[in-house]
């Protein structure tokens, strides 16, 4: 494994050992920057395996489906708002639209599972 890899790289990299297909597959695996979707929608791949909401907004190509539930990662995201910040009020509302039922709406159109 090469560094500089995302966490979908590198957790594909473990799911690829753990199936007992790193071998064969070495030779036909590209990493890239989550562009997995541009390689193939350009014909440099012919298959992209990276997190849904990157596959999502690309054209030109099929989402076929996700990996199965004990192949999958789930990548949790926190907020933080720093202690006696200027726009502590502001980040707080970010935060709060976030967990609301508004942008749950948005986040399942990403490709993410809201909180």
């Amino acid at each position: 494994m090469s560094g500089g890899l995302s966490s979908s790289g590198i957790h594909l990299t473990k799911v690829i050992e753990r199936l007992g297909i790193a071998k064969e597959l070495k030779p036909k695996t590209v990493f890239s920057n989550n562009d997995a979707g541009l390689l193939v929608a350009n014909g440099k791949a012919e298959l992209g395996v990276t997190t849904l909401s990157s596959l999502m907004p690309v054209t030109g190509i099929v989402v076929v489906g996700q990996l199965p539930g004990d192949l999958q990662a789930n990548t949790l995201y926190s907020a933080a708002i720093p202690a006696g910040g200027k726009n502590a009020a502001a980040a707080k509302a970010l935060v709060n639209f976030f967990r609301s039922a508004e942008s749950a709406k948005v986040f399942k159109t990403k490709g993410m599972d809201p909180a």
